[in-house]
């Protein structure tokens, strides 16, 4: 599924992560690939690492062309890297991870259907990938005993973006200064 011609724009926060940086830059970049047939781009804010994340940014920049860089010399959490993010993006669609986990492109697919709908201007998908459930596990224990201690379990990883209609958003900024409100409401997605 391919996105409208819009540009589109995925802010991506980070810190001390020069061990999985790598991955997680060309795994984004894909996903962009499969969501737009327009121009994208994928803004890092790096959190103040201290390690070499900075540097191994630098480098994939120097690969991919559509990443760039934003940098805070000290931690100021994630919230304040969507935000520095948000300010640099240039996209008319705008998604923010809200952590460090994987990105679902499931969750970014439905996020630029929905974009479609002119009169949304923000929404937000979180969904869990879980590992083996209990019913499962109760399962495996009646059939074959310790045949649970095999299965590769995690603790069930909570992925979260936001996505921001950029034009809409600079309308309700000069709106605000009239006045109006904003309100904003998000939707859940269990996988």
């Amino acid at each position: 599924m391919k996105a409208s011609p819009a540009k589109l724009s995925l802010v991506m926060p980070v810190r001390n992560g020069q061990h999985r940086i790598a991955t997680r830059v060309t795994r984004a970049l894909d996903i962009l690939e499969d969501l737009t047939i327009g121009a994208s781009e994928l803004i890092v804010v790096d959190d103040g690492s201290i390690d070499q994340t900075v540097e191994m940014l630098e480098e994939l920049r120097e690969i991919y062309p559509q990443v760039r860089i934003v940098r805070h010399n000290r931690p100021r959490g994630m919230e304040s890297a969507g935000q520095s993010g948000l300010e640099r993006a240039t996209g008319e669609l705008v998604l923010i991870q809200e952590s460090e986990g994987e990105l679902r492109i499931e969750d970014m697919r439905e996020l630029v259907r929905m974009a479609d709908d002119p009169s949304i201007i923000a929404a937000r998908a979180e969904s869990s990938a879980t590992s083996a459930t209990s019913p499962l596990v109760r399962r495996l224990r009646a059939w074959a005993g310790n045949a649970h201690d095999h299965l590769e379990t995690t603790e069930a990883k909570t992925s979260a973006v936001q996505l921001i209609r950029r034009p809409a958003l600079n309308q309700i900024s000069i709106k605000s200064q009239s006045g109006y409100r904003l309100h904003a409401s998000s939707m859940q997605w269990d996988r």
